[in-house]
């Protein structure tokens, strides 16, 4: 038997419960809100001898908020669409639903069984808990943007030395050659290539090549502005942008890391470990691979010269 059949069935036991239950409400009010008929608890809830037909439901049912009384409608369409009312002059509260009929409206309501003291620290707890949601999902934003941040440390760094990968290195040359080009600023390239890198390869391994990149590394970066960008070119080949600095700061630099580098023992063999440095300024109407080619040619003049020098491009 389904719920139909119950309520044809046993319509009459139906009828007096909902006329006598104190937790349901039935009312019939015409298209001005006028009650037409309504369950006997109805009266009840008010404290009145006699069902109050005839009066307008908005004086019945209160809205929680101050506003002009009017009945959400639910169609055969839509999802049923609850409205709180209270009783008036009492602190009951009723969740109706409300079907326009024939003669009006047809309105069902049950009782929610709160004060509005219960109420308001329901909504106080709802408030807490969406605190606390919020506090997390803060939580898992600052949580992915460090994870972001790391990402992209992760994507611009070379990961055997620290410093900036080639990728990254580009990126930034960019933005100093344009801001370089706009206020018609200088800045200048180090170049810096281990000397005989492949014979530490060769003699002590790759393990002992990769100590020598790594202290090498850290070296350059010791002697590097906050401003500056060391990064590892390619293999034992490294560079450095130097935003508005001229080509002596470049060479004053270079020599710096070279003379520190030539008095270590990186591998505690007595091996000598040296590099040899090219030093390029920006030169005004130049291109970037005109300077990074320049750079380039005084780190080979400084090979050629015999390894262990700086070379400044003219």
């Amino acid at each position: 038997m389904n719920l139909n059949q119950l309520i044809n069935d046993y319509s009459e036991i139906i009828s007096l419960f909902l006329d006598y239950s104190g937790n349901t409400i039935v009312i019939l009010a015409d298209y001005e809100y006028r009650v037409l008929c309504c369950s006997t608890s109805l009266a009840e809830l008010m404290h009145v001898p006699d069902k109050p037909i005839g009066r307008f439901l908005g004086d019945l049912l209160c809205p929680l908020e101050e506003s002009d009384f009017s009945l959400i409608i639910t169609d055969k369409e839509n999802t049923m669409l609850p409205q709180i009312f209270k009783i008036c002059y009492t602190d009951i509260l009723y969740r109706c639903y409300s079907f326009q009929v024939d003669k009006g409206y047809l309105l069902f309501g049950d009782r929610i069984g709160s004060t509005d003291n219960e109420i308001l620290e329901s909504m106080s707890l709802l408030n807490n808990e969406l605190s606390n949601l919020s506090r997390k999902l803060s939580k898992k934003n600052r949580e992915l943007e460090r994870a972001n941040s790391k990402i992209n440390e992760l994507m611009r760094t070379d990961h055997l030395t620290g410093l900036a990968n080639r990728r990254y290195f580009q990126e930034r040359l960019n933005e100093v050659f344009s801001l370089a080009k706009r206020n018609k600023l200088t800045f200048s390239l180090v170049m810096a290539d281990l000397d005989l890198f492949k014979n530490i390869n060769d003699s002590f391994g790759h393990d002992a090549g990769d100590k020598v990149l790594q202290k090498f590394a850290s070296l350059v970066k010791k002697f590097c502005r906050t401003e500056d960008l060391p990064a590892r070119f390619g293999g034992e080949e490294f560079i450095v942008l130097l935003p508005q600095t001229d080509a002596n700061g470049g060479f004053y630099l270079a020599e710096r890391i070279r003379t520190e580098l030539a008095g270590l023992d990186i591998l505690d063999k007595n091996v000598e470990i040296t590099a040899s440095f090219g030093v390029a300024e920006l030169k005004q109407g130049e291109d970037q691979e005109s300077l990074i080619k320049r750079v380039d040619q005084s780190l080979y003049k400084a090979k050629e010269a015999g390894r262990n020098q700086s070379v400044v491009s003219q």
